[in-house]
């Protein structure tokens, strides 16, 4: 008892001196709370104290000090109370009663109202938004506050405040998201004693979190354009389910669609990633055109910035598994985002294979203890890869590898099940764009798909260019090994010439260049002669049904084989008698006599409208001389047939054309 009666002392005795340490303050006078100490002074051996005025924003900074530990706690209760939200400061305004007063407005005054309303609204916002860029972890009142405009049910202008709420939100976390992802503690790790930085820092992450959440989840609702079914979500985040018209409907979930690709756009490495992706990814097959455009730009945007390739893969697979959901009714453009990725180098050897059963093998050697130590080391190991700044070659190049065989994996099931259907211009384009990444398994399957496909005749000229180009890439790449005729596909390609003309096909002029690449250039040595000598007529033909680039481009070709074949003078040859006559409509190259003919083409090239064209011309008919008078410019002679059509593709084809053709001078005849 004795002891007791001294603690009770000793508690009396601190909590006196607490009270005592504390500052007084005196009702009677006021002007002393506005004052504050300055340094003291000596004057004649004596210690002066000084005092001054506050001035008002130092106050109110002192006010502010004063409530950061009261915001903290209110913090801590949000998150410790699940769902529990915050009481907003206005009062609650009574729906019916300011309809009822709307109702009875003219219409001037309903539109200055509206006008007042959302301008005071925006500046809320504005003030919330400033107030939480500058202090987030302070601030998470703040981001409550403006995340429940989201659920603004003001008749003034409810749907207006909900769009600015949407886009200031997006605005808000585009800047505030932190560059890593967020991992929120376990139970263990809450239960352990931790610094109050921590403590605190833990605290604002769920919350930040929490607040994220609830806004893809509006955002996914409001895009998905549908009347939001559960109750409890409303409720839950104070969302009133206003009745929105149907053109409105689209507008808004155009909006929310645009802020959900902006935020994957912008932060690909945060939480709830591949979420976002699950909902983005069925809106590039979308029946509006302009939900399908959002969406394909993001996938897009994505494919170009992303380093890693782990965001990348796992659209991929995404778009794999909507084309097999949908058996194939999906449009064109949905895979043609492929065609966006950078991929130029993948893993063709079965390292992964190897490296898969060397561990199991060298787990099966160690004990459980090792085991265990081994797999936490490669969990830290992975971690600490994701914190590098920079991506890991090696981690690179498998993700690459994984791309692309989920990209050939879709690729290979539209050819072998729907042969019919309106992806194959898009899949023939991509397989050509990415042929010399093709896995050596896919060949046979390929050649036999673009025999039949060829044959068949459904595919246009444009597909069976594309056909040729992935057949001779391979051919000319991995499928060197392979013994492969290919024959078959010099005819197709003979035939399919004549259908490229300067109409709707023009476009097609850049395919005909690389497939004359891939098929005569790099197989210069397998080439017989009949063949290139047609190849060179044919080409020149096309020359007279082209544009003034493509013609260029066409002559640059036949130019480089004339340097490359020396035999191909004979084209120039004007003997009237030869081996055979020359049979143009002929199918097969090999057979046509293209030696018995001439290149009476050019003379015709000589009266082409571009100065570009007839100069180059001039040029071909001295056959092509490397030096004297009628050699190229070394600019011109330079430049392959591709890039000399990207020159002049972007100049005018009148170039240097003068406005009026210069008066010939009268000649007097004598008789």
């Amino acid at each position: 008892s004795a002891t007791r009666g001294k603690k009770r002392k000793r508690d009396i005795n601190d909590e006196e001196e607490k009270y005592e340490q504390q500052p007084r303050s005196f009702a009677e006078d006021k002007n002393l709370q506005k004052m504050k100490m300055m340094l003291p002074i000596i004057d004649k051996g004596k210690v002066i104290k000084r005092m001054m005025e506050q001035d008002e924003a130092e106050e109110d900074l002192n006010k502010e000090t004063d409530k950061t530990e009261l915001s903290s706690k209110q913090t801590e209760d949000t998150i410790n109370g699940a769902n529990k939200e915050l009481v907003p400061e206005n009062k609650v305004v009574d729906v019916e009663e300011e309809k009822a007063r709307l109702a009875s407005m003219s219409a001037a005054q309903l539109i200055v109202y509206r006008k007042k309303k959302l301008e005071d609204k925006k500046q809320k916002m504005a003030s919330l938004s400033h107030a939480i860029l500058e202090d987030p972890q302070n601030n998470m009142n703040k981001l409550k506050e403006l995340r429940l405009m989201l659920g603004e049910s003001d008749p003034g202008a409810p749907l207006t405040v909900r769009k600015f709420a949407m886009v200031s939100l997006m605005e808000v976390f585009k800047d505030i998201v932190p560059g890593y992802r967020l991992r929120i503690p376990t139970e263990k790790e809450k239960a352990q004693r931790v610094k109050k930085e921590t403590k605190s820092l833990w605290d604002y992450e769920a919350s930040f979190l929490l607040s994220y959440k609830i806004y893809l989840e509006f955002l996914e609702t409001m895009a998905k354009g549908k009347p939001i079914p559960d109750k409890s979500f409303l409720t839950k985040h104070r969302i009133t389910d206003l009745p929105i018209p149907h053109e409105s409907r689209i507008e808004f979930g155009k909006l929310a669609l645009r802020c959900l690709c902006e935020m994957l756009v912008n932060h690909t490495h945060f939480n709830y990633r591949n979420n976002i992706i699950a909902v983005v990814v069925p809106f590039t097959n979308h029946s509006n055109n302009e939900y399908s455009v959002i969406a394909c730009d993001a996938v897009k945007s994505v494919f170009k910035q992303d380093k890693s390739g782990e965001v990348t893969l796992e659209i991929v697979k995404n778009i794999g598994r909507m084309v097999k959901k949908m058996d194939f009714d999906v449009q064109p453009q949905v895979l043609e985002t492929f065609l966006v990725l950078k991929i130029k180098e993948i893993d063709l050897s079965s390292g992964d294979k190897v490296e898969k059963m060397k561990r199991k093998e060298k787990m099966l050697k160690l004990s459980r203890r090792e085991r265990k130590r081994l797999k936490q080391k490669e969990i830290l190991d992975k971690e600490l890869l994701e914190t590098k700044a920079t991506a890991d070659k090696k981690q690179k190049l498998k993700m690459h590898t994984e791309i692309i065989q989920a990209v050939f994996e879709t690729y290979i099931r539209v050819i072998k099940l729907a042969v019919d259907s309106a992806l194959l211009p898009a899949v023939l384009e991509g397989l050509a764009r990415f042929a010399h990444l093709i896995n050596i398994e896919y060949f046979d399957s390929l050649f036999a798909a673009f025999n039949s496909l060829i044959e068949s005749g459904s595919l246009t000229s444009r597909e069976v260019l594309h056909c040729m180009q992935t057949a001779f890439t391979i051919i000319t790449g991995q499928g060197s090994v392979i013994n492969i005729d290919p024959a078959s596909f010099y005819k197709h390609f003979y035939c399919t010439l004549l259908s490229v003309h300067a109409g709707t096909s023009s476009q097609t002029a850049t395919i005909v260049l690389d497939c004359l690449d891939s098929m005569i250039n790099k197989r210069r040595r397998q080439v017989s002669q009949q063949r290139i000598l047609a190849f060179i007529k044919r080409l020149t033909t096309l020359c007279l049904q082209q544009t003034s680039e493509t013609a260029i481009a066409f002559l640059a070709a036949v130019r480089k084989f004339f340097h490359t074949y020396k035999y191909s003078d004979i084209l120039f040859d004007t003997e009237a008698q030869g081996s055979g006559v020359y049979l143009p409509y002929l199918e097969d190259p090999e057979h046509c006599c293209a030696n018995s003919t001439s290149l009476w083409e050019l003379h015709l090239l000589r009266h082409h409208y571009s100065p570009a064209v007839r100069s180059y011309t001039r040029h071909m008919l001295k056959m092509a001389p490397l030096a004297g008078a009628h050699q190229l410019s070394q600019n011109l002679a330079r430049k392959s047939s591709r890039e000399l059509y990207e020159l002049y593709d972007k100049q005018d084809i009148f170039h240097n054309v003068p406005e009026k053709c210069p008066k010939k001078k009268k000649v007097n005849k004598m008789f």
